[in-house]
């Protein structure tokens, strides 16, 4: 438009008139509407921004979610370092200090922090960088493309976890871009290897770097999402804990033979029923505190029977009707007991030909606070078949966080703003992930990725065609936002 200098109608003319309150406007508009493009060829936020200041943030979140997409991190190999730096640079490029550490050729942990004014313990952001194969010629569109079809970011770590890990960041970007006042440290960690368990990766960092962390008081982690149906959310979902993993070998030994003459305690046939008299009997529930405090507050969104089942659930699993039925429920029944999976089956090599040896792998997922060996002498009952041999192949034990906390009071406070009537429900996760090693460190550590999912996208998680609706993502990065402002600015800054 090539206007310049400063604008001052009082006791301008045009001709021998003043400039009429018509005119003055237009030129005021005119002004505003030049300082406008300036600012925003400035890399300022619009003017716009004002009804939402976090709209700048959200558009660079998805910016940068496509682009992590497009570092193919698959583990194995892993190759996490590549994403490492892409993480690293953005930290230094906005004036926040990242290191990178090599745990292994090729994988590495990005770590930086945030000073606060140290009143309060600090917090810290968890994410892991690697993740699990994606073969293309499954996918509707490519699995390491990052594209934004229909209004959906797709790509594997869409949801696992990539989309929370740049959430996190840009959360962190906020607080130091906004000059409040922290009483918090933040600190950013992403990890290598938490697909395959963490040796390379979290286990690795607490074992050789634990100084860098251990004032923290929380973590935020992936592990639960805002559970949604129809477009509805129905509740958040933290994860306090998730079930110890056990997994188990049943060895079997017996005389070899030919096939043609039956032997009733072969290996195979007392390995059979063995593992038969398991999936007959298997452990009774028990109810946890938080989740009996899970149950009770998602009663409300539920229609009866559900709801004065679920408002008494110490009771309501006595009743065989009721638990067979809840059984059905993938994701609900296994916070209600500890379980077991036969997954692996191997014995013999010829069919006329019966096998010396037998044995069955099992994948056990044990409440915190089940004592490992009680459960085992349990399971030895159950076979009813000392000679069969038991080996522990696999031992990760993990407690539960407290979730009367400020960490948590600061999710309801934002989700009574943003989601209202939605409740903030404490969760046990059948599945594991990296928070395990933290609680170790008497770190509370929550799984709350703040993103509104349904059963539908859940599905995609580590299956075909991953993607999260670029409308939910954004909603995600304003209110992991929210909850950090809550927890960590200090209050004469809010």
């Amino acid at each position: 438009m090539g206007l310049k200098g400063k604008f001052n109608t009082q006791g301008m003319t045009v001709g021998s008139k003043p400039i009429s309150r018509w005119t003055d406007l237009i030129l005021s508009l005119s002004c505003a509407f030049f300082v406008g493009q300036q600012a925003m060829a400035a890399g300022a936020l619009p003017n716009s921004s004002a009804a939402d200041p976090l709209s700048g943030a959200q558009d660079e979140a998805v910016k940068l979610l496509k682009q992590y997409i497009q570092i193919n991190t698959t583990n194995p190999p892993g190759n996490e370092t590549k994403g490492a730096e892409f993480l690293a640079k953005i930290l230094n490029d906005n004036g926040i200090e990242a290191k990178l550490f090599e745990t292994a050729p090729g994988r590495s942990c990005v770590y930086a922090r945030l000073k606060g004014n140290g009143k309060k313990r600090a917090v810290i952001l968890l994410n892991h960088i690697d993740v699990v194969p994606a073969e293309a010629k499954d996918w509707k569109h490519a699995p390491f493309a990052g594209d934004e079809i229909d209004g959906e970011i797709w790509g594997r770590g869409a949801l696992d976890m990539k989309s929370l890990g740049i959430a996190e960041l840009e959360a962190m970007l906020q607080l130091k871009r906004s000059g409040k006042v922290l009483d918090r440290d933040v600190i950013f960690l992403g990890t290598p290897d938490e697909e395959i368990g963490g040796t390379y990766g979290a286990s690795w960092f607490v074992k050789n770097q634990k100084d860098l962390v251990k004032d923290a008081e929380f973590l935020f982690n992936e592990g639960a999402f805002i559970d949604t149906e129809d477009g509805k959310p129905k509740y958040w979902g933290v994860a306090v804990s998730e079930k110890s993993v056990l997994w188990l070998s049943l060895t079997a030994k017996g005389d070899p033979g030919h096939a043609s003459m039956p032997m009733p305690d072969s290996s195979v046939n007392r390995l059979v029923r063995s593992v038969n008299r398991i999936i007959e009997n298997p452990p009774k529930p028990s109810v946890l505190p938080p989740v009996r405090e899970y149950f009770k507050r998602i009663s409300p969104t539920v229609g009866e029977p559900l709801r004065s089942a679920y408002s008494n659930i110490d009771e309501s699993v006595n009743k065989p009707t009721f638990y067979a039925e809840i059984l059905k429920d993938k994701f609900k029944s296994p916070m209600l007991r500890n379980t077991i999976s036969p997954t692996v089956l191997k014995a013999g090599y010829k069919t006329n030909v019966i096998p010396a040896e037998a044995t069955a792998e099992l994948d056990c997922r044990l409440l915190p606070g089940t004592n490992k060996d009680e459960f085992l002498a349990n399971l030895r009952e159950t076979m009813k078949d000392s000679t069969i041999n038991i080996n522990v192949l696999d031992w990760v034990h993990t407690d539960a966080s407290p979730y009367e906390t400020d960490c948590f009071a600061a999710i309801s406070k934002v989700a009574a703003r943003e989601l209202p009537g939605v409740p903030v429900v404490p969760m046990v996760m059948p599945w594991f992930t990296d928070s395990h090693w933290f609680r170790d460190l008497g770190i509370a550590s929550y799984g709350c990725a703040p993103f509104k999912i349904d059963a539908a996208h859940l599905a995609t998680m580590h299956g075909n065609d991953e993607r999260i609706p670029t409308s939910v993502y954004r909603d995600g990065v304003k209110m992991l936002y929210q909850v950090l402002d809550e927890l960590c600015s200090s209050a004469a800054s809010k």
